[in-house]
């Protein structure tokens, strides 16, 4: 909740106004070169959400439209409009006088309404700068600083907090000559997050679980109308594509036997990604003669896991299941198993090499600069003959197979390879499924003027005779408001 600049006994005062039987509501209007034009009001109708109607990860543009007196040619004459474009403005209501800010933003338009002496004002919020402008470049590399550098651009605040998620390290990010709206959305897309501008015009950016707990309860006494809305979508299955053929999936499968299966593909910039190991360049065909074969490796310095091998591959007339194995080394031959992939149908490779993709659905943990082996399990093939591609320069036991109950080193063989992982991809993968792997209850209230609520705020909800009851988290708002009455109506997710 927020009460603006009131002094703690004027927030009291509010509240205490806020609960009368019989209210006074007021607003003010202020327009950049205009200053207090509140006495030319008569409507406002502002609204605000964490995502526009389109659903997950796209922004939503506040707007507000207000209708004024036009006495005098004020705002339009001759067939001009007098308030230039993308003035400022900012609108505070409340009671008695004592009014909190409810929306900030700037003129899109302006538009006389007929024959009347009256013309609608339209507004959006400051995302609509955001909608407006075109990033040339950005010489930031976290989610916090890119941010905060597009905000400076188009001149307005921001307040974003300075934790993990939001200051890890971009490895590559192309953001040249892209609506600065597209590339919040694949920031927020990467680490899960919603943003949107607050009732004073400040930027902020909260992760998608979040939720302000407040003392705020809707009962039926301060309700006009209630609905019931369509669930939330279920995603029970996404995989997140963080570099061409590189990706971190994450599942939940009691969802998946409730729900079916409700699939999400994210491709999102590459944040942090681990370069694990690879050997790139060779020509040289190997037949992989055993069930067990592969190669060992050495992660480089920065590694910390392993989600996604590329292997060099080829098949002909091939039938079965390949997987890959990740073991620990043991005195220079696989040790513990770390990890399985899933399995790839060896009939859809090709008769030409190409990179194919294992993937593991629970990443593996590694040491930086440490040995591994990755094997290659055939053992489900069972026709036909699966080939990789070799780099055969001198090297020292770089190859292995199993035969007869042991494992045997080949010397001058590598198989080619890329091994990457990506931490903060399956994290936001698993976070994504936590959040949508089962509907969440929607509701829309409609209740007489409760300026003080913000999106995000969590509230009581106790509406005896609709059966409806629990905690719930606003996630859009509008304000209707004439000289006469003052509407609020909110759109909440039911969280618990």
């Amino acid at each position: 909740m927020q009460y603006g600049s009131l002094t703690s006994t004027q927030k009291a005062t509010f509240d205490s106004k806020q609960k009368d039987s019989i209210r006074n509501p007021t607003f003010v209007l202020w327009i950049e070169g205009f200053g207090d034009t509140t006495d030319y009001i008569l409507s406002i109708d502002t609204e605000v959400g964490l995502e526009s109607l389109r659903g997950r990860g796209n922004l939503n543009i506040g707007r507000a439209i207000i209708e004024l007196n036009n006495k005098d040619g004020c705002f339009y004459s001759n067939g001009l409009s007098m308030v230039n474009p993308c003035s400022r403005i900012k609108i505070w209501c409340g009671f008695s006088g004592l009014n909190i800010p409810i929306f900030s933003g700037l003129v899109y338009d302006l538009k006389p309404i007929g024959t009347k002496n009256t013309v609608i004002m339209n507004c959006r919020d400051y995302m609509g700068f955001f909608f407006d402008t075109i990033v040339k470049n950005s010489s930031k590399y976290t989610p916090k600083d890119i941010l905060e550098e597009l905000c400076d651009k188009i001149g307005v605040l921001s307040d974003i907090t300075n934790n993990e998620e939001n200051t890890v390290a971009y490895n590559e990010i192309n953001i040249r000559n892209q609506k600065m709206i597209g590339v919040i959305e694949s920031i927020c897309d990467s680490i899960f997050c919603v943003s949107f501008f607050d009732e004073e015009g400040i930027f902020r950016v909260f992760e998608r679980e979040y939720s302000n707990m407040t003392d705020w309860k809707f009962n039926d006494y301060n309700v006009s109308e209630c609905t019931l809305l369509a669930d939330t979508e279920i995603i029970n299955d996404v995989i997140i594509e963080y570099r061409n053929g590189f990706y971190s999936r994450y599942f939940d499968q009691a969802s998946i036997d409730s729900y079916k299966l409700r699939t999400r593909h994210i491709n999102i910039p590459s944040l942090d990604s681990d370069f694990v190991s690879e050997k790139t360049l060779g020509n040289v065909e190997e037949p992989l003669n055993y069930d067990f074969e592969g190669f060992k490796f050495t992660s480089s310095e920065n590694s910390s896991m392993i989600d996604t091998v590329h292997i060099r591959m080829k098949g002909s007339d091939a039938h079965g299941y390949i997987s890959i194995k990740i073991y620990a080394d043991e005195n220079d031959k696989p040790g513990d198993l770390l990890g399985i992939s899933n399995l790839k149908a060896s009939g859809n490779l090709g008769k030409e090499f190409f990179w194919e993709i294992f993937n593991f659905d629970v990443p593996i943990k590694i040491s930086p600069l440490t040995d591994y082996w990755c094997v290659l399990d055939t053992s489900l093939v069972t026709e036909g003959i699966v080939y990789t591609q070799i780099n055969n320069s001198q090297i020292i036991a770089k190859h292995i197979y199993y035969n007869n109950s042991s494992w045997y080193t080949e010397n001058n063989k590598h198989i080619l390879h890329i091994i990457r992982g990506n931490k903060y991809a399956f994290r936001v993968a698993k976070d994504i499924v936590h959040f949508y792997k089962s509907p969440h209850e929607r509701i829309k209230i409609v209740a007489p003027s409760v300026p003080h609520l913000q999106l995000m705020d969590e509230v009581k909800v106790d509406i005896k005779k609709m059966g409806i009851s629990g905690r719930y988290v606003i996630e859009r708002r509008r304000h209707i408001l004439t000289n006469q009455t003052y509407t609020t109506i909110d759109t909440l997710r039911k969280v618990r």
